[in-house]
């Protein structure tokens, strides 16, 4: 196996998928389906208005969420959490102030995952 991508549990992820082949067809969707939900995530900021869309920020973090935790990012995944929970109490300073954190650090995933895709392809 190549080199872990750092942000992810490889151990959990390979006993559960027993392969990597069908680890990194895993990767390959992440990676793929990510940056529209990260475009949502950031156009929800900027407009500003936390209370209109705040169903559908909800709805897009908690899919980040499990998205992140089905690659076994999890502590990707846990911030995602704490952003969903924090929107659905209506928190959201909260919301506004790590929001882009969350941004951030999926998009240092998605290019550490496809430089692991690249090498291993």
């Amino acid at each position: 196996m190549a080199t872990p991508i750092v942000g992810i549990d490889f151990n959990a992820a390979l006993a559960q998928f027993k392969l990597e082949r069908v680890f990194l067809r895993i990767l390959t969707k992440y990676r793929d389906s990510i940056p529209d939900v990260l475009e949502q995530l950031s156009n929800y900021v900027e407009k500003k208005t936390p209370v209109e869309g705040l169903d559908d920020y909800i709805t897009t973090v908690h899919g980040l969420k499990g998205a992140s935790y089905g690659i076994f990012a999890n502590d990707l995944g846990d911030l995602a959490k704490d952003l969903e929970f924090a929107a659905r109490d209506g928190r959201l300073d909260f919301v506004s102030s790590n929001n882009g954190k969350l941004v951030l650090e999926t998009n240092a995933l998605l290019k550490r995952i496809d430089s692991y895709l690249n090498a291993a392809s």
